[in-house]
């Protein structure tokens, strides 16, 4: 027993010159004369789990672990002829939609060319009735006027006239017919030549035809001639036909209207029919959006720059929604953590330009402070029983590097040196 005592004794001894010695090791001289730490760290880095957003076997493995990788590269697929079987149908659903809207856009086109042509009918047939019908009413007034004039005869002027001529022609004639009466006398005696009678012949048969001529003319301006009448009332027939024509043309005008009423009516039924054309378009290139979105998800994405880290599932292996198949080391922000005792903290301020070197590459790097943990993490030295010591808390510090030298490794030992004097980064 008493030489198992020794030992253990032997063995605490041997600890504790071990510690004093890296205590030494890791300490500096401050310029004051005090002791200040050098802690070590390892360095670390964020890890990023991928995964599907939907469930399916997967097919296509693209990546093997300790392989880096970037940011929206595929490394994975799962099957996906389902989901394109979908992207397929709902492109037919679109064509289809686009096709009834193209349908019914050629509708409106049409029934607003039928529309336009309809008015441009209206207006012109409008304005031809009514010249027509105008144009028809006054040939109708002309006629009605000549037969009341032929059929009132001439007038009174013309028929005194007629009868002057009349009696003038009426006496010539007896004055012409009394003096051949003679002259055939004196010529049955021989009196007188044939020369002469042949002579008193015809101005008596000239005064007979002037005195029937106006006895003619006379009984004409009396009752009108007939056939001239006829032809009169004939003409008025004839513009009174063309008149209730015109007047039937008009009635036309109306039905032109109500041809252009219903294509307008037409109109606005291909407009509905194209609201709702694209209305269903819509919803199809919505479906279809889905669908390209579902398949999407088939293909597995990096999701940050890095390297694999480790794989979690196999090629033809069944996983569901959010099954981690890649865990990633990321590559944007690699940091270490560092541990001050309570004493030494103060000296330190978020955006401080520090020094920390790397044993394993014999070389140093700078970083910054980006946090300084506002709670005390552990004890990192306990309090004696002698009277008047205190525990001495410590406080971590993280150090975030921008860059590093190559073929740093994430977990490798980094070392403080310290703050770079005069120099900052408060982002």
């Amino acid at each position: 027993m008493k030489h198992l005592r020794w030992i253990v004794f032997s063995v605490m001894a041997v600890l504790i010159g071990i510690g004093a010695t890296l205590v030494a090791v890791n300490s500096v001289e401050s310029s004051t004369g005090s002791t200040l730490s050098q802690p070590t760290a390892y360095l670390e880095a964020d890890t990023v789990d991928a995964s599907f957003k939907i469930g399916g076997r997967i097919t296509e493995i693209l990546v093997e672990e300790g392989e880096p990788v970037k940011k929206g590269q595929v490394i994975a697929r799962l099957e996906s002829k389902e989901l394109e079987s979908k992207v397929a149908q709902a492109e037919a659903a679109v064509a289809l939609t686009q096709g009834k809207v193209a349908e019914a856009n050629a509708a409106k086109q049409a029934a607003q060319a039928l529309q336009v042509k309809g008015q441009n009918a209206v207006n012109v047939t409008s304005s031809t009735t009514d010249k027509q019908v105008q144009q028809a009413e006054a040939v109708v007034k002309a006629a009605e006027a000549k037969v009341r004039a032929l059929e009132s005869g001439a007038r009174p002027e013309e028929k005194n006239q007629l009868n002057s001529k009349l009696v003038a022609t009426e006496e010539a004639f007896k004055i012409a017919e009394k003096n051949y009466n003679s002259m055939q006398e004196v010529y049955n005696e021989g009196a007188i030549s044939q020369f002469q009678l042949d002579e008193a012949k015809i101005q008596y048969e000239t005064a007979k035809a002037e005195y029937e001529a106006v006895k003619e003319q006379q009984a004409m301006a009396e009752s009108g001639r007939t056939e001239e009448v006829e032809g009169a009332k004939a003409q008025l027939e004839q513009a009174k036909a063309a008149l209730a024509l015109a007047q039937a043309a008009r009635g036309e005008v109306s039905i032109l209207q109500q041809d252009v009423a219903t294509a307008g009516a037409q109109v606005q039924q291909a407009q509905s029919a194209i609201t709702s054309a694209e209305a269903s378009e819509q919803q199809a290139l919505a479906a279809l959006n889905e669908a390209k979105t579902y398949l999407s998800y088939s293909e597995l994405k990096a999701p940050t720059d890095g390297v694999i880290v480790s794989q979690s599932a196999q090629l033809g292996e069944l996983v569901n929604t959010g099954y981690p198949i890649f865990t990633l080391e990321s590559n944007e922000k690699r940091w270490a953590k560092f541990y001050f005792p309570e004493d030494e903290i103060t000296d330190l301020s978020v955006g401080d330009a520090v020094t920390v070197s790397i044993p394993a590459l014999d070389q140093t790097t700078k970083g910054v402070i980006k946090v300084i943990s506002p709670v005390a993490d552990f004890a990192t030295k306990k309090a004696s029983q002698s009277a008047g010591e205190l525990d001495v808390r410590s406080f971590s510090v993280k150090v975030e590097f921008t860059s590093l030298p190559d073929k740093t490794s994430t977990g490798m030992t980094m070392q403080w040196i310290g703050k770079q004097n005069g120099e900052s980064n408060a982002n």
